[in-house]
This record gives C-alpha cells, structure tokens and sequence, in this order.
C-alpha cells in the first residue's frame, strides 16, 4: 500500500471518496426502512457498535481496494481478478449494509428466502462475509501489485469460486441452526420515557395548543353561500364531496350543510380542530376557482409551462363536475382592489408551507391553495 499512496495524492483520493460512498450507500440502504436513531434505539449496545465497526472496517477494505485497482489500472496491468473479487465484496456489503431489514431484498435474489434476521447474529455474520470478500480481493490486489503472484487468472477465479461457495453453503445453514445458538440483539420491552422525552412531549403539547388551540380561530368573514357558488361553477361535484367525508367517518353537520344551500350560512368562519378538515377542501376549491394574478400570472404559470395541471393542488383536485380548464381562476368570488391585492401579494410572498418550502404564492399544494383562499378573504374584508 505504501507504493499506492506513494505514487501520488490522487490515489488517497480514491481511497477516501471509495470509503465515503461506500459507507453513503450503507446509510442510503439501511434509511429505506428505519433510522440511525429507531436503529440504535432498538438494538443492544454490543449489536451496533459490532456493525459500526464491521461497516468501517468493508468501507476501508473497498476503498483500498479501488485504490489499488486503480493504481494498477494506470500502470496497464490486467486487472480482471482482483476486480471482480472487490465486485463480489461489495455486492455481500450491500446486502448486510445497515440492518437486518433493509438489506433482506437483495437476498431472494439468489434464492434466499427470509431477512436476515433469521441469522443467528441478525445479519452481522454477512457483515463478516463482506469484510472477508473485500479483505481477499485487496489481498490478490497486492500479491499482483508485487510481484509474488503470476498474473493467473484462472487460479483466481477458482480460489475466489471456492471462497464463494463456502460463504454460500454458510449463509444457507446459519438460518437453520437450532434456537439455542441464535442471539437476541433486539432491546425488548418499551423503554420508559426519559425526562428529556417527556419534556420533549410537552413542548410539542405546547405548540399544537398554539398552531390549532381548542377554541379556533374565528376569522372576520362570514361563510354566505360560498359552497353553492362553487357548486354553481362546477369546481365542486357535491355529492362527490359529501361522499369524502361520509368515506372518512365524519359525514357533513348540518351547518356544514347550509353552507352549500342558496341561502347559505350568515355565520363568522371558526377554523377549529373539528371542522378543519372540511374547511380545508372548501378553501382548496375556493382558492382553485377565484379569478387572481397570483394564478393566472404568478409562478404557479411560470413553472407549470402551460400545464396548469401538473401540480398536487390542481391535478389532485378530484371531485369537480368541470374539467380543470373550464373553472380554473374563472370566477369572480371575491374582488380585491389594487391596494387589497398588492397586500394580498406581499402576505403570500411572505407565507412559507413546512410541507414543501413554497410560498403562499406559489399554490402548488392543496394546504397553499386553501391559504390562498384565506389570504383572498381577509384582504377583501380589510
């Protein structure tokens, strides 16, 4: 190794950058299906630190590997041993990479039924089988790079035949082996929250208190007959509407019901944890429908690119008698002055969605378009 690194700093390079990607695409692989932290959380101590130092110890290995290959790729020495000796290592480091969940779906690959937590190590043991693949692959990489090896490729391949058959034949018995022999790594029982998990709790008690308080919160605008205008439109299919939240187990109340009459419901709007959910969908359909700059000339068209379309909050809209081009900002619900709408624009400029990162001005969300619609309402009534 010491010519390798010798030769130049490219080839410490590619030690490292072989290394990092091979522990990136570890961590890719194991957050498939759970976290560093559940991972942690519900194994034992002696569990993760052996496949912290097993993913370490094949990420160094292939990143040694690579470098050496590379160094006798530069020097044009036949290199097709060694090569497929570091492919074979790194196929097993992915399999293992992780836990014992998220590598399982390479396995039936070659006929291995299960997850690898019917191992009697939970995976470590092919953990194991990686570091062994890699360590063998560098081996043959260094015993070409001085000299003591002939360039046999055939010898090799039966070497590396008989390696693989062996780890094989291991891999296919470890399940079978009786209960005694297996070890539990996984921590049992639930954990007693900590004072920081329940101070963690409360805090967040604190804040949905703030975000959706019990009381509501009672906006300066009154329902009318918002809901049979929409209807009249076609941007609400009502009994496709009703149907939603009869699905859901929360059929519509009677003065949600009003709301869709000709008359409609000389109420003040109270958004609470009750009606949200309804109130949600009426603004989507509302926002959707209003005739505004902010949808015909903001960046819902700039980066929709004549497909209006294209986004959750237009295309996801289901439940319409019209076709999206015949109601989209085509009605005239709420009429705002230039002063009002110059408002309007700096609130939903201003505006940002935890949910995607996007602006009120930029609807491209059922939450957006329903603040949308909000933000339209206040500024007519102010």
């Amino acid at each position: 190794m010491r010519e390798v690194f010798a030769a130049g700093a490219a080839y410490k390079t590619v030690f490292v950058l072989a290394a990092l990607l091979y522990l990136a695409v570890d961590y890719i692989i194991l957050s498939q299906s759970t976290t560093l932290r559940v991972l942690f959380a519900q194994n034992t101590e002696v569990y993760n630190w052996s496949s912290i130092i097993l993913s370490l110890a094949a990420a160094v290995l292939f990143g040694l590997s690579l470098a050496v290959l590379v160094y006798l790729r530069d020097r044009r020495r036949r290199l097709g041993a060694s090569a497929a000796g570091t492919g074979a290592g790194t196929f097993f480091g992915a399999v293992a990479a992780g836990c014992p969940v998220c590598g399982a779906w390479l396995l039936p690959l070659f006929g291995i039924a299960g997850s690898l937590a019917v191992f009697p190590f939970q995976g470590l043991e092919i953990k194991a089988m990686a570091v062994v693949l890699l360590a063998f692959s560098l081996y043959e990489s260094l015993k070409l790079l001085s000299g003591t090896c002939p360039n046999d490729r055939g010898a090799f391949w039966r070497r590396m035949l008989i390696l693989i058959i062996v780890l094989l034949g291991i891999l296919y018995l470890l399940p079978s082996l009786p209960a005694e022999y297996k070890r539990k790594f996984q921590v049992s029982g639930v954990q007693a929250p900590t004072q920081e998990d329940l101070a963690f709790q409360a805090d967040v008690k604190k804040l949905y208190e703030q975000i959706n308080p019990e009381q509501g919160y009672a906006l300066p605008v009154k329902y009318g007959n918002i809901g049979y205008r929409l209807v009249q439109a076609g941007v609400i299919d009502f009994d496709k509407f009703k149907a939603v939240y009869d699905r859901a187990g929360s059929p519509l109340t009677e003065e949600q019901l009003r709301v869709f009459t000709e008359e409609g419901l000389d109420e003040p709007i109270v958004i609470n944890r009750g009606n949200s959910y309804f109130l949600l969908n009426l603004f989507w359909a509302l926002g959707l429908a209003n005739d505004n700059p902010i949808l015909t000339e903001g960046d819902i068209v700039k980066y929709g690119r004549g497909k209006i379309g294209a986004f959750a909050s237009t295309g996801g809209w289901t439940i319409a008698k019209k076709p999206l081009e015949e109601f989209y900002a085509k009605s005239k619900l709420i009429t705002l002055t230039a002063e009002q709408q110059q408002r309007l624009q700096k609130v939903a400029e201003g505006t940002y969605r935890p949910c995607c990162g996007n602006s009120t001005a930029f609807p491209d969300c059922n939450h957006g378009m329903a603040l949308l619609a909000v933000l339209q309402m206040l500024a007519g009534a102010n």
